[in-house]
Order: C-alpha cells, then structure tokens, then sequence
C-alpha cells in the first residue's frame, strides 16, 4: 500500500452542540447529568492513522466551541481529511457542522463514523452531499487505505466515487487484533466524568470491538465480535498513566466477553500496579466470584449491567439470554466484593404492560442498585426491534428523523402509550432515588469531596428534570380540558 511521503494531517473532531452529547460505540444520546466521556470511536482512529499522519484531534462538545471556533479551528490544519462522529439524537445539529466544513474547505474529504452510518450508509450518502464516506469498523485500517486511495486494497468503508456510491466488504479484525497507541494527550481528559466516577482525569479505553450477544433492541445487536490483544491494551494502559490518567471508562458492549482475555488484561493491570479506578459495561452471566474478585483487585470499582426488564416473557423474546435469578445471583455478588452496580432498564418494551414496568421498577429496588438508569425503547436503525416496530406500524419507516427518546417515548402499543410510559418513567424515577434508605446509603458512602460534588449535582439534575416532566405533563392535561 503506497504511503504519504508527507505528514499531511488529519483532524479527528467530536462536533460541537450546546448539549453533552455522548456519539461513540454506534451509540448518540444527550447526557441526563454532566457525565461525558472521550469518544472512543475518535480515540481509535487517532492511534490508527498516527503512524502514517499528523493527527490532531478535536472534542469541540466538550471544549464548548462553537460551530464557526469548530471550523475555524480545523481550517488552520490545512488538513488533508476531517473524520467526525455523528448522532442519530442530534444528526441536524451534526450535518449542519458538516456542512460548514465543506463550505469552508471544499477539496478535502470528509469521513464519518457512527451508528446512523454504519447501518445506513447508502442512504445516508445519497441524501448527504456534503461528506465523502462511512466507517464502517473503526478499529481496521482501511481509513488509511481510504485516505491514500488504495481503493483495492480497502474494506469496510462505504464511499462515494463521482455518481456512484460504493460499499466495499465488511470484514472484521482477527481475534487479538492492535493497533497504536491513541492520542489521549491532545482531549480534555480534566474534563470528562462519571456520575459514579472516583477522580479525574478520565479517559476511554477499547478491549473489544462488537458485541457477543444478539439482545434485539441494541445498536451492537449486528456487530461481530472480536477482542483485542491484551499486551497492546496494557501498551496503551502504561501511556495513559504517564497522562496521570486517574479513571478509566472501558467502552466495550460487553467487558471481558473473553474470559482469557479479560482476565490477561486485569492481570496484568495488578502486575503494573497502575492504580487506576476504572468502571465497564458488562453483563450479568459474565460475572463470577473469579472474574468479580479480580476486577476488584484490578481497580474496578462499578459496572454497568442491562437488566431491561422483570418480564421473562419479554427478555426471551428480545434474545436478552438471562435469567432474573441470575440478574440477582450477580448483583449479589458485586455488592459482596464491594463493585456498585448500574442498572439499564427499557420501560415499555412492545408487549409489556402497565403491571409488567411496575415489576420491573420494583426489580430495579430489590436489587439494590448503586445507580439506575430508566429508559425508553429506542428503534434504532439497523435493530430488530425498529424492523419490528414500523412492521406493526408503532412507527414510520421514515429515515430522516432524529430521535433521542431521553424524554419523549417513540414507540406506542396497545397496552402501552406514550403517556403511560412518561408517567411510568417518572414514577420509576421517584420511586427508586426518592428513598429514605437509598438517600441514607448514598451519604454514607461519601468519601470524598469529587464523589460528594458528583452526587449533588446529578441529584439537583434528577430534581429538575422530574419537575419539567410534571409541569409539562400538567400543561398538556389542561390543554385538553
């Protein structure tokens, strides 16, 4: 493959918005709090294309820039390409700082990566002038390939040629794949943080790419698997400690799905003695007293797990491949080790009821969670669970929206509408955080000021939010008076 003889450069940029909006993993949503995380998609792409560019790399969300200081700023690069990560919650926003780029520096090529396009590409090319391709795996590098136009040669990217779009194979990367070492250092990493976080600086790393499961309503549902070589996670690992790196987010769909793997990896965290604290998504049959006391050791202090709902019925239908009884084996077994739990729950999955998402809220309290997120079905493109949304007309098949979903619920059934979810969702709120015992827990696990700040502010953000709800839930009953 011919290379630059020249160190063009290539600009990497997270685009800017007024709100946090969090566009990595094929994932888009606005941030609840004031959590946010580096963009791993981004963070990747600068390790692949080091070696060969001179990379700078932007997260203008986060640095608060403005569209016009955005493009101002990539302009004074003379780059060669821009990448940017796109949101599906905010794809207007998106394409408008596309369009600015292209009106700016319209010789060069523009290049995205995310869920929209990765399950959309085609459509998202005819009817988008103003950029150049898709990633379709961020982890290969066929953006090299791309950017040098060694077309034959390339894979995984969707692009256009003159008139034509062009899809070239979708091939993943081999078990134990590598590649450089990201830029970390050129991101705000003081600025990034978790609501359950312990410090900062914090930071985002990539084990695995893809997901193991199949569960029908996620963005990852189509993606294969495939895990990376352990000793170039810990490769990366030892440069984010000289950054003074305090957390680290894992941003795997599902962290250690590779038992070996994962366990090499934490392992060798221990032999490093990094000292990080570090929090992963995973899931409930992945967890055993082996896996939970090392992960502890290691220096993982949360995890994230997907529980979705108390209805077996409905798990089963949604290849979710759990049981209850294990969802509690599980959280009993990181409370044991001292891990804090987070519990993802979708309320109003097609074919539950009103009783079915009141067990599910009373699931999320049984289980004691540290934290619990309740959420609306979203029907992504490229899921199952859109397919089967727009086949039973709960939706259109319409493809130019943007959808979010964090306040007003997308999917309608016949035993669920979508006021019966905004008020089930309230009430799961309230009824979890509103607590005398859970508010009594949370103070005295208070160790430290960040901790203590984190919880004030998601507390106040919580508050808020539920407020809106209940005046705009108010406004709406008298407008119908």
């Amino acid at each position: 493959m011919p290379l630059s003889t020249n160190r063009d450069t290539i600009v990497l940029v997270n685009p800017p918005n007024e709100k946090i909006v969090l566009r990595d993993m094929y994932s888009s949503t606005i941030s609840k709090g004031s959590y946010n995380w580096p963009c791993v998609d981004l963070l990747v792409l600068s390790g692949v294309l080091r070696n060969v560019y001179d990379v700078k790399l932007i997260d203008a969300n986060t640095l608060g820039l403005s569209v016009k200081e955005t493009v101002d700023l990539i302009s004074s690069y003379n780059p060669r390409g821009v990448c940017f990560s796109i949101g599906n919650s905010v794809k207007n926003d998106d394409y408008f700082f596309v369009g600015s780029i292209r009106e700016r520096l319209q010789d060069i090529k523009l290049v995205g990566t995310g869920g929209l396009l990765i399950h959309n590409a085609e459509y998202e090319l005819k009817n988008h002038l103003e950029f150049d391709a898709c990633i379709i795996n961020f982890t290969t590098d066929d953006i090299v390939k791309y950017f040098e136009g060694d077309f034959e040669n390339m894979n995984n990217i969707v692009y256009r040629s003159n008139d034509k779009i062009i899809r070239t194979p979708t091939r993943g990367s081999e078990n134990g794949y590598s590649y450089p070492v990201p830029l970390h250092e050129q991101l705000p990493l003081k600025s990034y943080n978790l609501s359950h976080g312990r410090s900062k600086p914090l930071t985002s790393v990539l084990t695995s790419y893809g997901c193991p499961a199949v569960c029908s309503f996620c963005v990852s549902e189509k993606i294969e698997y495939r895990y990376r070589n352990p000793q170039n996670v810990i490769e990366e690992l030892k440069a984010i400690k000289d950054l003074d790196v305090k957390e680290i987010f894992f941003r795997d769909p599902v962290f250690c799905a590779n038992k070996k793997q994962g366990h090499s990896i934490m392992d060798m965290m221990i032999q490093n003695d990094f000292g990080f604290y570090w929090v992963a998504d995973t899931r409930v049959n992945i967890i055993s007293e082996e896996t939970a006391r090392l992960m502890k050791k290691s220096g993982c202090h949360a995890l994230h797990f997907g529980v979705e709902s108390a209805n077996m019925n409905i798990l089963k239908k949604y290849n979710k491949g759990m049981t209850i009884e294990k969802v509690k084996k599980t959280f009993g077994i990181c409370k044991e080790y001292g891990i804090e739990t987070v519990g993802y729950f979708i309320l109003g999955l097609p074919g539950e009821t009103v009783d079915d998402v009141r067990r599910t809220i009373d699931l999320a309290i049984e289980l004691d969670c540290d934290y619990a997120s309740f959420n609306t079905p979203l029907p992504v493109i490229g899921t199952s669970l859109r397919d089967e949304a727009v086949q039973n007309r709960w939706i259109e098949d319409v493809q130019d929206e943007a959808y979010d979903g964090s306040l007003i619920p997308l999917i309608e059934t016949e035993s669920l509408s979508k006021r019966d979810i905004v008020e089930l969702k309230n009430m799961a709120y309230k009824k979890f955080y509103l607590r005398p015992k859970y508010i009594i827990k949370m103070i005295l696990k208070l160790r430290s000021i960040y901790k203590a700040k984190m919880l004030f502010v998601e507390f106040l953000r919580m508050v808020y939010m539920l407020l809106y709800r209940c005046i705009n839930g108010t406004i709406r009953r008298m407008n119908q008076l």
